[in-house]
């Protein structure tokens, strides 16, 4: 977890003040190209941050109901695991507001780097990202499709962060977006064996085709999402009540699943 995301959580604890909350996200790495004080451009990069009063910013999610809650499904193919190194060549992505898919986004993003080993995971062809647009565009498109929705993924952190680190990449800053993982919140609701992608659609009887495309793989996380809304506890009521439920109670024996 980035530094900066440790203080943001801070913002789900207490209001803060708005010079200290400015004079923080200065100290940022990540933000140095960003005019931290322009509430309307954090938001563009995914934080839900709004005026708790006229002394003070909190979060959005702190008061937002589950059912009123904008949740973005994400899902990429990469030609390798290291974002510093490798590029993304694919993201899909679901919309859900208000309980309902709303919105879909899906596209293959243009390398001259293809390994036989990710060609054989997902059925991509280089020749087929030979014609796609440039990661870029792809960036900008997706950007604009999440705003400030709420980042869920299956093993949240590695789709997170390689996006983030793309877009940073492109000059189009990191991501803000508050962040759920259905992995998490899945052995918190749900019975079964397994917690992989492919075994909890199999459990639950979730229709998965094309296993390691992206929008295949972002539907099929959008189902048990909405699974898990439907098996979860009363008290869990808010966006960021389920974050917080979400995270596992001893995060050092956190067990590490793949998405298979």
């Amino acid at each position: 977890m980035r530094p900066l995301d440790n203080f943001i959580t801070k913002l789900t604890q207490k209001p803060i003040f708005y010079k200290e909350f400015f004079a923080k996200m200065r100290t940022f790495k990540e933000l140095e190209h960003v005019d931290v004080e322009d509430l309307e451009m954090l938001r563009l990069l995914g934080l839900p941050v709004c005026k708790y009063n006229n002394y003070a910013l909190t979060l959005e999610t702190l008061s937002t109901p589950i059912c009123e809650g904008k949740f973005c499904i994400v899902d990429i193919e990469a030609n390798g695991s290291k974002p510093a190194l490798d590029a993304i060549i694919e993201i899909g992505a679901v919309m859900v507001e208000k309980g309902k898919i709303v919105g879909e986004f899906s596209s293959l993003a243009k390398t001259d780097v293809l390994p036989e080993s990710i060609v054989q995971l997902t059925g991509i062809t280089l020749e087929e990202l030979s014609f796609a647009p440039s990661l870029n565009s792809v960036l900008e498109g997706f950007r604009l499709f999440i705003k400030d929705a709420v980042f869920v993924a299956h093993n949240v952190n590695f789709d997170y962060y390689f996006i983030s680190h793309s877009l940073e990449m492109a000059g189009f800053g990191p991501l803000l977006n508050r962040r759920l993982d259905t992995i998490d919140l899945a052995r918190k609701c749900i019975e079964a064996p397994k917690y992989g992608l492919s075994a909890l659609a199999e459990h639950l009887g979730i229709t998965f085709e094309n296993h390691h495309r992206a929008l295949y793989d972002a539907k099929a996380t959008t189902e048990v999402l909405l699974h898990v809304f439907n098996n979860l506890p009363h008290e869990v009521q808010t966006v960021e009540q389920l974050i917080a439920f979400s995270r596992p109670q001893n995060q050092r024996k956190k067990k590490k699943e793949s998405k298979n």
